[in-house]
């Protein structure tokens, strides 16, 4: 009985980290498009995760424009071929469209997977 309520406190505690709003900011992106990459361009880019605890992820452009996408599946966690840890959120955009979320874990990148050979990675 003990090890399950232990449990059920970690995964409480788990539950409650992941729903926390959180912020970061990137300074660069790239885009892949039919898997060739794009130039680089330089952004600058607030990412609020969990705002107004709804789920909801928020890109706030320095230009004034916000895109929000709605968070439909808990954190999956994994690794890159070379090891990169990551955590992996699906979500649907404003428009409906279904996209992935890869938060790595140096917490120098941000990807946003859309389709086969199509993404865009923010980097600080």
């Amino acid at each position: 009985m003990r090890k399950l309520l232990l449990l059920a406190g970690m995964l409480l505690s788990i539950t409650m980290f992941s729903q926390e709003t959180f912020v970061k900011k990137y300074t660069s992106m790239i885009s892949k498009k039919n898997d060739v990459l794009e130039p680089w361009e330089k952004i600058d880019l607030t990412v609020v995760f969990n705002a107004d605890n709804k789920r909801n992820i928020i890109f706030y452009y320095l230009s004034g424009k916000q895109i929000t996408f709605h968070q439909i599946s808990g954190s999956k966690e994994g690794k890159t071929e070379n090891g990169e840890g990551y955590q992996l959120i699906d979500c649907i955009d404003e428009d409906g469209q279904s996209v992935a979320l890869q938060l790595f874990d140096d917490d120098t990148c941000l990807r946003i997977l859309i389709a086969k050979g199509y993404s865009i990675e923010f980097h600080r």
